[in-house]
């Protein structure tokens, strides 16, 4: 067996020369999970000689035709060149945890796989996950089937006709305007401080407050450019892209914003000057003392334990900021539209159903103005 180092999206991939059960010649690409970047190159080579032995050592045929369902959803991924990296690891986070586990004790190999085997998967699984997390899962379940049918390994996709449970509406909760400013005053001074400003500010996703750059400020014309992300599943990934091209936004900077950040610009000078070569020279705007990014997952704990220390309500999620953003927005007049490219929604319809929370006040308003037209006696 032979293989080669390939890049694919600033990640290495070890492809290996394989053999089918009928003698042709397959290749496998497998992630190695190794970013594409200086001094990494001579790690990956180690790590393809690693896999070519692994291979070698328990004689893996992938491609036969008696291969277990669980192992074959490993095939399918491994298949995957072309997909984002923190999409990956989200595959196979959830192979790993919930779907490998399952089929490996029904121990079903992929030609024996039926409807009831699957059937009997979501019915398990619908205890304790949620019918959209189900939905990811036969995702993945039925583009591995999908695969096996058209590598003419089984003769149909006994995933197709499965039925799950239907998906709610989702819902976010967001903080009232009190609420907000609560939370500003519990994290003034802290490096939270301004991760909380331009989350409630411009409804940023996580990913858009840790990719935030200086050079993405400009304090000249006075916006801010959202284009550059930062998304961690089980490893960072930096992406000079956002979302989607709708979520690549240019936001003006009003007056108390923009001397608030010029007051964080110069105490990260000040900073710097005082930690000297220790400091980390990263561009982020959301970053400790000592110039190290601040991580998305350490944005979310940090985030609930303010809200706890606070009396604030314990099931709001960060991107419930955004939530709260689109509320204050709603609140002060601004139409859908408004809000909707403030957010950077593709779609107008997304901000109508997610984010357009009325708070009792502005019911009560309605309430009000409904009351002077309607005159009961």
């Amino acid at each position: 067996m032979t293989g080669s180092l390939q890049a694919n999206k600033g990640t290495y991939y070890a492809v290996l020369n394989m053999k089918d059960e009928n003698g042709r010649r397959k290749q496998k690409a497998i992630c190695l999970h190794i970013p594409v970047i200086k001094g990494n190159k001579r790690i990956a080579e180690q790590s393809l000689k690693d896999v070519l032995r692994e291979y070698e050592d328990k004689r893996v045929e992938v491609y036969r035709k008696d291969i277990l369902f669980c192992d074959y959803l490993q095939v399918w991924l491994d298949s995957k060149v072309k997909i984002e990296f923190n999409t990956r690891e989200a595959y196979q986070c959830n192979i790993d945890a919930h779907i490998y586990p399952f089929f490996k004790k029904l121990n079903v190999s992929l030609q024996n796989v039926e409807y009831r085997h699957i059937e009997a998967y979501y019915a398990a699984k619908g205890k304790t996950l949620s019918a959209n997390t189900l939905k990811k899962h036969h995702a993945i379940i039925k583009q591995t089937l999908r695969k096996a049918v058209q590598s003419k390994l089984i003769a149909s996709n006994p995933a197709t006709d499965i039925e799950l449970p239907k998906t709610e509406r989702f819902t976010g909760s967001f903080l009232s305007a009190e609420q907000g400013n609560i939370l500003l005053n519990a994290v003034k001074d802290t490096p939270m401080e301004p991760v909380i400003v331009l989350a409630m500010m411009y409804g940023l996703r996580r990913s858009e407050v840790a990719g935030l750059k200086w050079n993405a400020i400009d304090f000249t014309n006075n916006t801010l450019a959202v284009r550059h992300t930062v998304t961690k599943f089980k490893t960072a990934v930096t992406k000079n892209r956002t979302k989607n091209s709708s979520s690549n936004r240019v936001l003006p900077l009003n007056q108390p914003i923009k001397e608030f950040l010029l007051r964080l610009r110069d105490r990260q000078s000040e900073e710097k000057q005082f930690f000297g070569q220790s400091y980390q020279n990263t561009e982020y705007v959301c970053r400790w003392p000592d110039g190290h990014a601040l991580k998305c997952d350490y944005l979310s704990r940090a985030f609930k334990r303010v809200l706890l220390q606070n009396g604030l309500p314990e099931n709001t999620r960060f991107h419930d900021l955004r939530h709260s953003c689109a509320s204050y927005m709603l609140k002060t007049g601004c139409s859908m539209k408004e809000i909707s490219d403030w957010l950077g929604h593709a779609d107008i319809k997304t901000s109508m159903n997610i984010y357009a929370h009325l708070d009792t006040d502005a019911r009560n308003e309605v309430a009000n103005r409904l009351g002077s037209i309607l005159l009961l006696e």
